[in-house]
């Protein structure tokens, strides 16, 4: 009887500190993309980083805290000087081969990569500019292959586009459905817990002006 007792014991701490170390997750999750969050109007972009870091120290496992990191890292980024952008994506190109090892949305993570390594060709185009745009959109086509309904690889394909076509003489303005699609797509975008839902007010941005919707 006293065996079982223990063991009884034993399995309730267990599921004690599984379900503890769950509700810890959820909550450390949710401030740090509060906090990714208002990185958009304040620029506190690597103080969520962070955040998220130590969170993915402790759920090694699970492929969000550090996917989350990487974007925001991915997104300080573009507002740093050339020659430390390129470093921080660089540092990326690391973080994205721990992010596979996680088994995680391949939507999401090509279209990361995408984004990161968008970084060099703005920050460095005379290095970068025309070695890396055939990488950056196989990777938004492929992540649009694998999940048809993501709107994220959509938008930036559409985006990288606009933003290449003075260099190759064409309207940037034929890319304007691209950017309608993901629109729609945004609309039918249903997002479960953490999942990545960012993009929808940086589409909007780019109708209201560049298509003038």
């Amino acid at each position: 009887m006293q065996k079982l007792i223990i063991i009884l014991s034993v399995l309730v701490l267990g599921l004690f500190f599984r379900a503890n170390g769950q509700t810890n997750y959820n909550s450390e999750m949710q401030n740090a993309l509060n906090e990714f969050s208002a990185a958009h109007t304040d620029g506190s972009f690597e103080k969520a980083a962070a955040d998220f870091d130590k969170i993915t120290k402790s759920n090694p496992d699970n492929w969000l805290p550090l996917y989350y990191s990487m974007l925001s890292r991915t997104l300080n980024a573009f507002s740093l000087e050339p020659k430390e952008a390129v470093k921080v994506s660089g540092e990326l190109e690391k973080d994205y081969d721990k992010l596979i090892e996680m088994n995680p949305d391949m939507s999401e993570t090509l279209t990361l990569r995408g984004l990161f390594r968008t970084v060099k060709v703005a920050k460095d185009p005379m290095n970068y500019g025309m070695v890396l745009p055939s990488a950056i959109i196989a990777d938004y086509n492929e992540a649009i292959k694998i999940n048809p309904e993501n709107p994220r690889p959509l938008y930036l394909l559409g985006q990288f586009n606009m933003r290449s076509a003075p260099y190759y003489g064409t309207d940037p303005v034929q890319y304007c459905p691209m950017i309608k699609k993901a629109k729609q797509l945004y609309a039918n975008h249903s997002v479960e817990g953490f999942a990545p839902g960012w993009g929808e007010s940086n589409a909007d941005e780019i109708l209201k002006t560049e298509c003038g919707e």
